[in-house]
């Protein structure tokens, strides 16, 4: 840019021009420039803001999940220990300790040596069998134990005793001939074929588990039609006469704690396992 002459006729406008165009030149850039660094200041201001806000989020984001992995660790440890100590429940239901077990009855069948076929009845609960009783009792005469695992019937038409326990498990113990005093040898069927209606032995009756009492006019075999006692122990079959007891009529009632309740033409006396009679 050339210098007007000062001997121009236009030298003060051009002057002017001229001072105009080198202010444009020197402000513009310098006002660009202040401009661009302001600019660029604020954008990296602001790129630092959101860089320091990024950072922060970051640093946030991830104390929340450090917090939430410790929250969460904190639940899981009772929920493992919770299912740790949590006892496992059965599928099946509780037995009640109270309840009564289920009950049914059963039959099984005797055959006596006269012939007559007898059913039993007995009843289990678990694993526990009781005998209760018999079916049909029009000719024969029974009792069962205390414990009610056996039964004794006798037949009234032969006499014959027979014993059976719970589990079908049975024994003859009749007596099948008496011996006399005087050494002479009576024989059962022998004595009822001449006289039916001789009492040999009736109407048994358990006094504990191992002994059972019966009727008989025995040891005499004459008409005198007088009734005595008898005993037979069921492990060795051997009968005895219970002594110093008789009567016209001998009837057994129930087992107390001085032995089988007897009443003897009308009086009461207790016949205990030894085949000894207390008044």
């Amino acid at each position: 840019m050339s210098k007007p002459s000062i001997f121009s006729k236009n030298y003060e406008k051009e002057m002017k021009r001229r001072r105009k165009r080198i202010f444009l030149l020197i402000i513009v850039p310098i006002l660009g420039l202040t401009i661009f660094l302001i600019t660029d200041f604020n954008a990296l201001l602001n790129k630092g803001i959101s860089m320091k806000k990024g950072i922060n989020n970051i640093l946030l984001n991830k104390s929340k999940d450090n917090i939430k992995n410790k929250e969460n660790k904190v639940v899981e440890v009772p929920k493992k220990t919770e299912e740790a100590v949590k006892p496992q429940v059965s599928s099946e239901k509780p037995k009640d300790p109270q309840a009564k077990p289920d009950v049914k009855n059963e039959v099984f069948l005797v055959l006596l040596s006269d012939g007559q076929k007898i059913s039993v009845e007995y009843n289990i609960k678990g694993t526990e069998k009781n005998i209760i009783g018999v079916s049909d009792d029009k000719d024969i005469s029974y009792d069962i134990s205390p414990s009610k695992k056996s039964i004794v019937i006798q037949s009234k038409k032969n006499q014959d005793l027979l014993y059976f326990d719970v589990n079908k498990i049975s024994k003859d113990v009749t007596k099948k001939e008496h011996k006399s005093s005087k050494g002479q040898i009576f024989s059962k069927e022998e004595r009822l074929r001449k006289h039916p209606t001789y009492l040999w032995s009736i109407t048994p009756k358990f006094i504990d588990e191992d002994n059972i009492v019966y009727v008989s006019e025995l040891p005499w075999i004459s008409e005198k039609a007088v009734q005595y006692i008898w005993k037979v122990n069921l492990k060795d079959n051997i009968h005895v006469q219970v002594k110093k007891v008789s009567g016209k009529s001998v009837t057994f009632k129930n087992i107390t704690t001085k032995g089988l309740e007897t009443i003897i033409d009308g009086n009461v006396v207790y016949v205990n396992s030894l085949g000894e009679v207390i008044e």
